[in-house]
């Protein structure tokens, strides 16, 4: 079992604290009558469409660490799909960021493989996820109808992702001789740095290829394919006049939300930036901004958290849902 370090908790409990903070002013700035007003036009035939949007995007999520996996091993899809929806509830009730290491564990333990290489594909996993996210940002930079300075900002982001994409392929043809520089230099730390460097050279070229290559790119088309299409609804729902474009800027804004470390389902930070990009990207009231925010939220978080919980519950019930005995270190923890 985890030994839960201190650091690790006073993360967690910093998250919570800025989370709530974050909560509370974006509900005194805007009004909680008027968002209450806003929040009434998300009605049931609204949610349908948009619970359809979450369903796809947890299932191609799952499609597509099944084919990263498949340089380890083949793996059963629905054991991934029950890998990913428990690591997102945790995501969703937990800040203390164990959802990669719940779901590593969760499929090491249902597939017989080792924990540490599971969640090595996981990682591979994200690698993905930022390359999609650099090509979308591309997308955002040539969005005639947004406001100049959100394609100004895409735009020198995408170019820095360019360059970076660039450094990393030059580093992989150059990266033994590098390697071998290093490891002849008497400058202390730099021999250690060789390792690092080899390590994640052996992790680029670990990339899936041929039939596995397909099924990630169709699951990552599927999954930020869905997230799109699900806040370009959300925006149809509320009645937003904005360049289409704006859910992609939406989808972006969803991921860097979740990428705050240590605060539960991103409560809090979701609301807070995609308040700003609907106010300062469309023009939007604050307060029917923060509805519209809250109400996709909720869709985001609710379904996939219940579910993950009756699978958690179920596999805690067969005795299978424990985190492995040597989790990746958090570092300083004491």
């Amino acid at each position: 079992m985890e030994r839960v370090g201190l650091k690790r908790i006073l993360g967690g409990v910093a998250g919570v604290l800025l989370a709530g903070g974050l909560l509370a002013w974006s509900f005194d700035h805007a009004g909680a009558d008027a968002i209450a007003r806003a929040l009434a036009a998300f009605s049931l035939w609204a949610l349908l469409p948009a619970l359809l949007c979450e369903a796809v995007v947890q299932a191609s999520k799952a499609l597509k660490w099944t084919a990263i996996l498949s340089g380890l091993k083949p793996v059963r899809y629905r054991n991934a799909l029950s890998a990913v929806l428990v690591g997102a509830a945790s995501t969703h009730l937990v800040p203390l960021r164990l959802d990669e290491v719940l779901r590593a564990a969760l499929l090491a333990r249902r597939e017989g493989l080792p924990a540490a290489a599971v969640m090595g594909t996981v990682a591979i996993d994200r690698v993905v996820e930022v390359l999609v996210a650099g090509v979308l940002l591309g997308v955002v930079a040539m969005g005639p109808g947004l406001p100049p300075w959100m394609r100004a900002g895409a735009g020198v982001l995408w170019l820095g992702f360019a360059v970076v994409v660039g450094g990393m392929l030059l580093f992989l043809k150059t990266e033994s001789a590098w390697a071998g520089r290093l490891r002849a230099s008497k400058v202390p730390g730099l021999a250690a740095a060789a390792g690092l460097l080899s390590s994640l050279a052996v992790g680029l070229r670990s990339l899936p290829r041929a039939r596995a290559l397909v099924a990630v790119i169709v699951g990552a088309v599927g999954e930020w394919g869905a997230t799109i299409a699900f806040y370009a609804w959300m925006l149809r729902v509320f009645d937003v006049q904005a360049d289409r474009t704006l859910a992609v800027v939406m989808a972006l804004g969803n991921t860097i939300a979740y990428a705050v470390p240590n605060v539960p389902g991103a409560i809090g930070t979701f609301e807070a930036l995609q308040t700003s990009i609907l106010v300062h990207g469309a023009d939007l009231p604050e307060a029917t901004a923060l509805a519209l925010a809250l109400a996709a939220h909720g869709v985001v978080m609710v379904p996939v958290t219940l579910a993950g919980l009756a699978v958690g519950l179920l596999e805690w019930r067969r005795g299978g849902l424990r985190l492995p005995a040597n989790p990746p270190p958090e570092p300083g923890d004491g």
